[in-house]
């Protein structure tokens, strides 16, 4: 932690223009902390070397996890969803495939522990197979000195009545509901489609399921913001605070997210789309309103943050799947339902699609002409691997503006230190030298 009188003195170099000066312009503390810290650098030190080490040390340590896709369909019909709803659902007789691919993926590695995400679709729309293979996953690993752990992202309208049993028995210590407003507009846009109409309210039975769920395990409450619903952030914010969801044992962790167009299916969502400096206002206003009363998760932060990342997502991770309810293998979550991004059919270990598990295999921002020369890079990692994928141009220009936009700001907000004025940077000052190479 650097003091405040030496923030005072150095902030204007930290955000602006490169500095060269001899050693004995500081005394050897300051000099030994700022090195120490990686503000300041030997000038021969190859910088993109080690911002490349740490990357591919964070995908070979990663723990293991699978995003288990129990199926692509759902009870609710969101406009935006970016997913090919359709009848795929793994069965019981894929429980066993899936467990010598688990047991394949720990055959002579380190690693001693894994984490199952159960996704959809509404993943609890097949609820049967969940908790079949929930069982013989924990079984496998008691036999083998694995520690065990689960994920849930719902909807939160089909769980079983015993919440904590349900809970309890499958390790479940982490679950994600999401909100697209109040309770009207949420009904609008979260609306059950005919087939699996129940005369029951979509709100009603995610609110109800989280009072019971945050005394439990950690509640991520999702909030997808769109222009249609950016005036009820506030007053849902109040509600949930009535609600008490930010006193429970485990308090309830507000999680903003920008309705977006994921996928080529819900291009169309990107003319709703806020700009990057919007949604950072959004955001601002989110963190003012919740203060001292709940936890607000930025996905845009890395974790540790300002300290360089080292960490990536699942999807770079080197022993971490995703299993489709169509049998695909997969390196990203978003691509679940599209076969033709897929690296593989998990039935068929002979059926490889090349290309896209190269792609992912070798992806390296440090090797990217853009990233390999930003100075985000130590805190970015290139931002999302998928967007590089898709060549998504449009997002990835929206991540350079929010670091340009935010960095400073974030910096001094955790040295407790207020900006006179955004200091935002430029073009040049991101790309004002790239790193040693």
């Amino acid at each position: 932690m650097i003091d405040n009188p030496v923030v005072r003195d150095f902030l204007p170099y930290l955000t602006g223009d490169k500095l060269y000066f001899e050693e004995e312009d500081l005394s050897e503390s300051i000099i030994s902390l700022f090195l120490k810290n990686g503000f300041l650098v030997e000038d021969d030190r190859n910088e993109l070397e080690e911002i490349r080490e740490t990357y591919w040390k964070a995908r070979g340590e990663t723990p293991v996890s699978y995003t288990i896709v129990t199926t692509m369909d759902c009870n609710l019909g969101c406009y935006y969803c970016y997913e090919n709803r359709s009848k795929h659902q793994l069965e019981s007789v894929d429980i066993d495939v899936i467990i010598a691919h688990i047991e394949k993926t720990f055959d002579g590695n380190f690693k001693r522990s894994l984490h199952v995400d159960w996704f959809g679709g509404e993943p609890l729309l097949n609820v049967a197979f969940m908790e079949a293979a929930s069982l013989r996953i924990q079984e496998f690993c008691e036999q083998h000195g694995i520690t065990y752990h689960a994920s849930v992202v719902s909807n939160g309208t089909l769980w079983p009545e015993n919440v904590t049993e349900f809970v309890k028995k499958h390790k479940i210590r982490q679950v994600q509901i999401t909100f697209d407003g109040i309770k009207e507009s949420h009904e609008k846009i979260r609306r059950y489609r005919r087939e699996f109409q129940e005369g029951k309210s979509s709100f009603d039975e995610a609110i109800n399921l989280i009072n019971e769920l945050a005394n439990y395990v950690r509640v991520d409450l999702r909030f997808n913001i769109s222009p249609l619903n950016q005036h009820e952030l506030i007053p849902f914010m109040d509600y949930i605070e009535g609600q008490g969801f930010f006193n429970k044992k485990y308090p309830v962790t507000f999680f903003p997210a920008m309705v977006s167009a994921y996928t080529e299916k819900s291009a169309f969502v990107r003319k709703e789309e806020f700009t990057q400096k919007e949604y950072d206002g959004l955001t601002e206003e989110i963190g003012e309103r919740l203060k001292g009363i709940g936890k607000v998760a930025d996905a845009n932060n890395p974790h540790d943050f300002p300290f360089p990342k080292n960490y990536v997502c699942a999807a770079l991770a080197n022993d971490s799947h995703v299993i489709g309810a169509d049998k695909s293998l997969h390196r990203c979550g978003l691509e679940v339902g599209e076969k033709h991004l897929a690296v593989g059919h998990f039935t068929d270990s002979n059926t490889i699609m090349d290309a896209n598990k190269s792609w992912w295999d070798k992806f390296d921002p440090c090797n990217l002409p853009s990233c390999s020369k930003c100075s985000f890079l130590p805190v970015c990692f290139g931002s999302c691997a998928k967007k590089h994928f898709d060549r998504d141009q449009h997002s990835l220009d929206a991540v350079s503006e929010f670091w340009k936009n935010n960095l400073s700001r974030m910096v001094s907000s955790y040295l407790n230190y207020t900006l006179e004025g955004p200091p935002n940077f430029t073009e040049k000052d991101q790309f004002r030298s790239g790193y040693n190479s």
